[in-house]
């Protein structure tokens, strides 16, 4: 398979904690996967209070697919 065959895969984790008095979400996001989750090295953590915040993030990270 040809570098320009592959496909991209990535992969977006949203991580709910619910706190007495807010949510905490943790995204973690990784663009370049090899389809090997093991090996997989994944970018920095994010840590949001706000949902639609956490939902932005996760539309951006689909968005840089395309």
């Amino acid at each position: 398979m040809t570098t320009a065959e592959r496909h991209q895969v990535g992969v977006c984790i949203l991580r709910v904690e619910v706190r007495p008095d807010h949510l905490l979400i943790t995204i973690t996001t990784n663009r370049n996967l090899d389809r090997n989750l093991y090996s997989a090295r994944t970018d920095p953590a994010v840590q949001v209070v706000d949902a639609d915040r956490a939902i932005q993030i996760a539309a951006d990270f689909l968005r840089s697919f395309g």
